[in-house]
């Protein structure tokens, strides 16, 4: 006999309870990842929630109903908090004075305080300027919660599947010429954006005629650091990641389906915060065409253009758009 189960869920943070994602699907502009739904309660800090696409998140299973979805955002109120105010009497040009209070009402700034240079009463403001305010600790972010509602068998297997846009990935090539001899370096850069690292047992990098939309995040500071393994390849101002050659993953040979390009990562890897992940991909044959290309634009009068040298490269497999 098949039984079925109710179960409401909380879903949050980067990984269930730390685990790592058991897939991870990196596309151009933004990664599909999936992950074993594990023990609650599980949450979204606010830093992990600006990376994701609330209308992605999916409950996966192979006889999973899902009948509802619920997103909750929770922040601890600081109604209650002692807080310091700039006083009413420095508002007239004198220099700022900042006298105690207590923050009765955050959503409308309303403040108890007791300036005796005033009254010897209790004053209450209301709609107090943030700029006026000063805190005496980090006022709480907000967390995410997903609720689900469903149908599964008792021993059911379930993963949690939704877009992430601090996951990313492109192609990085370099072109070494010797006489007669073209090689083409291929490496796949794959970067991770966000505030904590990441630990992937499986990943796939797609490729070809295809884009995914998302909001576009905060731009936020990153490190440079240099490594001597690879060259520059004019990598923006993030810190870069790399294993030792014997545990080094790759990228294996891209399979074609309908336009689209699936490249398999042969091992497990791990991502840290702000920080680029460069692996070697596939080493194409090529040739390379040298000509001379000029560029001349028809007009009534006479002008004077120059040759330009330029290469055509022609390659035994696919070569991802990149730079």
């Amino acid at each position: 006999m098949t039984f079925l189960l109710l179960f409401i869920l909380s879903l949050a943070a980067d990984t269930c309870n730390g685990g790592p994602y058991s897939l991870v699907r990196f596309y151009e502009n933004m990664a599909e990842v999936s992950q074993l739904l594990g023990p609650l309660p599980l949450e979204f800090t606010n830093d992990q929630w600006i990376y994701i696409r609330p209308d992605s998140i999916t409950l996966l299973g192979s006889n999973v109903n899902v009948t509802s979805t619920t997103i909750t955002e929770k922040k601890k109120s600081l109604d209650g908090t002692q807080i310091y105010v700039r006083s009413p009497s420095s508002f007239d040009g004198n220099a700022s004075k900042f006298v105690k209070g207590i923050l009765i009402n955050e959503s409308s700034n309303m403040i108890k305080i007791q300036d005796e240079s005033i009254s010897d009463k209790e004053l209450f403001l209301n709609y107090v300027p943030a700029n006026h305010i000063l805190y005496l600790e980090e006022p709480p972010k907000p967390k995410f919660y997903v609720n689900f509602t469903y149908d599964a068998l008792h021993d059911e297997i379930l993963h949690v599947s939704y877009l992430r846009s601090d996951l990313n990935w492109k192609t990085r090539y370099q072109l070494n010429l010797y006489n007669d001899i073209s090689v083409l370096i291929t490496i796949a850069e794959i970067r991770n954006e966000g505030e904590s690292a990441i630990s992937i047992e499986q990943a796939e990098i797609i490729g070809g005629d295809i884009n995914l939309k998302t909001a576009v995040p905060v731009q936020r500071s990153v490190l440079l650091s240099h490594d001597p393994l690879f060259p520059d390849f004019g990598l923006p101002n993030m810190r870069r990641s790399f294993t030792t050659t014997s545990q080094i993953a790759t990228v294996e040979q891209g399979e074609e389906s309908g336009g689209v390009y699936v490249f398999n990562i042969d091992k497990p890897f791990s991502i840290d915060a702000k920080t680029t992940l460069l692996l070697p991909m596939l080493r194409p044959q090529v040739t390379v065409e040298r000509f001379s290309l000029i560029s001349k634009y028809f007009s009534d009068s006479s002008s004077t253009s120059k040759a330009q040298r330029s290469y055509r490269i022609t390659s035994d497999k696919f070569l991802t758009r990149g730079k």
